[in-house]
């Protein structure tokens, strides 16, 4: 494997880490009603890095999707970890669909325009920010079929600010299965590619 090639596999991985790791949120919101806060802060700071393609700049690297690279990472996955997978599916899935609907994709990156503008970026784990993440997911991302179905705790899910938690992180998860996407990242990578996805995953991990 030429040197270029670890750089396009490192991409690709970080970039679906960060898909694995917003999946890992919205799990631990709709079963616990709160999620890890570093992940939490680093999954919704990406969403307005915008026009950036390098998943070091665009999600922070390795320390920006720590949390999600050991599901990448593990040979055999335990319940939660499959449900999780099911998560990081359906937001590469969404992301597809999002990519042919140019009128919803234009929507969404004229509302992400007008959220950076706004400065939210200095705190986006902040009510505001969370408010404004989960209605533009509401209004876009969630308009498209089939729609991504979280499982949890009932309490949990009829908790207003857990549902925009919830919704705000998968806004960032489609960011990330954005990035995934355009370093030649598809889904099928993720079952029959799952040896190397695993090895390129836990060199990441102990490099850093």
């Amino acid at each position: 494997m030429t040197r270029g090639e670890r750089t396009i596999t490192a991409q690709r991985v970080l970039a679906l880490a960060g898909v694995s790791q917003c999946a890992m949120l919205a799990q631990e919101l709709a079963r616990r009603g709160h999620a890890q806060p570093e992940p939490l802060r680093c999954a919704l700071g990406s969403i307005l890095i915008l026009n950036q393609t390098d998943p070091e700049v665009a999600l922070g690297g390795v320390h920006g999707v720590y949390a999600g690279l050991p599901d990448l990472g593990r040979n055999h996955p335990d319940p939660p970890a499959v449900e999780r997978l099911r998560y990081t599916v359906a937001l590469i899935d969404i992301q597809k669909r999002l990519r042919r609907d140019k009128a919803v994709a234009s929507h969404l990156r004229t509302e992400l325009v007008h959220l950076q503008d706004e400065s939210l970026a200095r705190d986006p784990v902040s009510p505001e920010a969370v408010a404004a993440f989960a209605r533009v997911y509401t209004e876009t991302v969630s308009t498209l079929t089939p729609k991504i179905m979280i499982r949890g705790n009932q309490q949990h899910l009829r908790d207003d600010d857990v549902v925009l938690k919830v919704r705000a992180v998968l806004l960032a998860g489609v960011r990330a299965a954005y990035l995934f996407h355009e370093h030649g990242g598809r889904k099928w990578q993720l079952f029959i590619g799952r040896k190397k996805l695993a090895e390129a995953a836990n060199r990441l991990l102990e490099t850093h």
